[in-house]
């Protein structure tokens, strides 16, 4: 379970995907065992409105996988999706985003926006789900990038057929726009960012054809969230929890595409002498500080500061001396598909 880097351990899962609990369509022991299949550390379900899979003692830990239980909660029309784990209860449907954002926030739930900026048409069966809310900041974090989000938007009545039969190949990556937004948000506080399957494997009509879009093994075989934890992750449920919450809230993440290679190895550190940080943590000073990345294979390597471009290179390692306070993360690309995205490592700032 997990792979050690360094002094470090990280661990890679699935977050955000239904059961038939909601609007899935297998249950969940059925999507652990398909998660286990394919080497999932750790999986958060969010059927809709509702905890009964917690509820019914589904948590657990599934052969060397952690399985917890979330809910995904919306308001009356529909758009604010929220993913909420750890919350004494589902929330009333009858709460505006702002308030269910705060009510999870005084239980000490993790909330995490789902799919914050959909753009496609509202006609249709699948209309978009944004999130529209503002008015509050005190989520912890963004889903950056959303696989059934991109392959809907992308979806052409000319291009059905291949998104259908190979939908992994629509991947591009976040989009510029949730990107800036992110890093805006960071510069207030803390905010995780997040890869979402939104797995359902539900059929899609495609011309003629119903078609099963995203199987969940599909799903597990595209985007990943990874864990970067100082400890390995226990084999006791509630410690396993707590330190899959605390690193998530913490931002000790980063996310990849593992159709365009696997990222467990992925490195991002900076030095300031004896001291060493990785995402989620910080510097107080920029003296004398390194940043360090190393990837897996070579890639089109990218060094950002407050969102803006330092750094563009095509290779496997890069070092660079900071020169400036501000947020640092690293993007890897293979031509033009995401494929690594970085949280951030804050030097000489709070």
């Amino acid at each position: 379970m997990g792979k050690k880097v360094r002094d470090r351990y990280h661990y890679s899962g699935a977050i955000h995907m239904h059961t038939t609990e909601s609007d899935g369509t297998k249950t969940l022991e059925e999507i652990a065992a398909i998660g286990r299949e394919v080497g999932l550390d750790f999986m958060m379900f969010t059927d809709h409105m509702g905890l009964t899979n917690r509820e019914g003692g589904l948590e657990g830990i599934y052969g060397d996988t952690l399985v917890v239980v979330g809910y995904e909660h919306n308001d009356e029309a529909d758009n604010n999706h929220y993913m909420i784990f750890g919350s004494p209860h589902v929330y009333p449907h009858d709460l505006t985003a702002k308030q269910y954002v705060e009510a999870a926030r005084a239980d000490n739930a993790l909330g995490i926006i789902a799919h914050p900026i959909e753009r496609r048409s509202r006609e249709g069966k699948y209309p978009p789900y944004p999130w529209l809310d503002w008015s509050t900041d005190r989520f912890d974090g963004l889903e950056l990038w959303n696989q059934m989000s991109e392959w809907m938007e992308k979806l052409k009545p000319y291009n059905q057929v291949v998104m259908a039969l190979s939908p992994r190949k629509s991947m591009v990556g976040p989009t510029e726009e949730v990107m800036r937004l992110w890093d805006e948000f960071n510069q207030k506080g803390r905010y995780v960012g997040v890869a979402g399957v939104d797995a359902h494997a539900f059929p899609v009509d495609i011309g003629p054809f119903t078609v099963e879009i995203f199987p969940y093994k599909v799903h597990f075989k595209c985007l990943r969230t990874h864990l970067v934890l100082s400890k390995p992750m226990s084999k006791d449920l509630g410690t396993a929890k707590k330190q899959l919450y605390e690193a998530l809230s913490g931002c000790n993440v980063y996310i990849s595409n593992m159709r365009w290679g696997i990222a467990d190895d992925f490195q991002f550190y900076a030095h300031q002498g004896e001291r060493t940080v990785v995402c989620g943590e910080n510097l107080p000073s920029v003296e004398n500080v390194e940043i360090e990345v190393k990837l897996p294979s070579r890639a089109q390597l990218r060094l950002l500061c407050n969102g803006r471009k330092l750094i563009e290179t095509q290779a496997d390692r890069l070092e660079y001396a900071v020169v400036e306070p501000g947020l640092y993360r690293v993007e890897a690309w293979k031509g033009r598909r995401g494929w690594i995205f970085s949280n951030h490592i804050r030097i000489g700032i709070e």
